[in-house]
């Protein structure tokens, strides 16, 4: 199944008119089939924005909390939902709310968005689409959040004054929130297309197969 983080991918549009699939789209489906052979994936673990990410991510939702005055908690690790098609396990999920938040934790004041208008990511907005699919909810929203680099991920000529936040600014500027309504005729759309891609990675799937065995023949 396709994940909600690679469905931009999916549907990039392909240069060539007369071509289903985009260079981008085929090199993710590849990823894919690459983990269905090997059980592997890419590692960005040396990514010093993905570290920070994943170290920060409670601060972000605190921050978020603290903002809008929520007390959402993080889904459980079991809170991966599929429906057949697709499969995504976001950050949270206000029920009473209708609605959905994804925490994107900025690598530095010069990467913060400082607008919904320029928080508005074609990649991350897919990603929302299939996550409003998945737990039918009408809502949902990306919020980029300005938080301190722990110490521990920066590398000696990193900049200090862009990646430690001014106790003067307040909580609610360091926040921004780009929001999804959920669209059921885009979503059809995506739904269809990602169809299309499962297909094609279990086609690629076995034309592997057929390809070595001949090795042996």
């Amino acid at each position: 199944m396709i994940r909600c983080s690679s469905i931009d991918k999916i549907m990039t549009k392909p240069q060539a008119k007369s071509a289903e699939w985009s260079e981008t789209a085929k090199s993710a489906m590849m990823e894919t089939v690459r983990e269905i052979l090997f059980g592997v994936r890419k590692n960005l673990d040396d990514v010093q924005a993905i570290q920070k990410g994943r170290a920060c991510e409670d601060a972000g939702i605190q921050l978020y909390n603290d903002v809008f005055l929520y007390d959402l908690k993080k889904i459980e690790s079991d809170g991966r939902r599929n429906n057949g098609i697709i499969t995504g396990e976001p950050d949270l999920v206000a029920a009473h709310s209708k609605k959905g938040v994804d925490i994107k934790v900025a690598w530095s004041l010069l990467t913060f968005p400082l607008c919904a208008e320029d928080a508005d990511k074609k990649g991350y907005e897919w990603q929302a689409r299939g996550y409003m699919c998945l737990f039918d909810l009408p809502e949902w929203e990306i919020a980029y959040c300005a938080i301190d680099t722990p110490e521990e991920i920066l590398k000696p000529w990193d900049d200090r004054t862009i990646h430690v936040i001014d106790s003067a600014i307040p909580a609610h500027h360091r926040i921004t929130v780009a929001r999804y309504t959920r669209d059921m005729d885009i979503e059809k759309e995506m739904l269809e297309k990602c169809a299309k891609a499962n297909l094609w990675i279990e086609d690629a799937v076995k034309e592997f197969a057929n390809e070595h065995d001949k090795y042996i023949a």
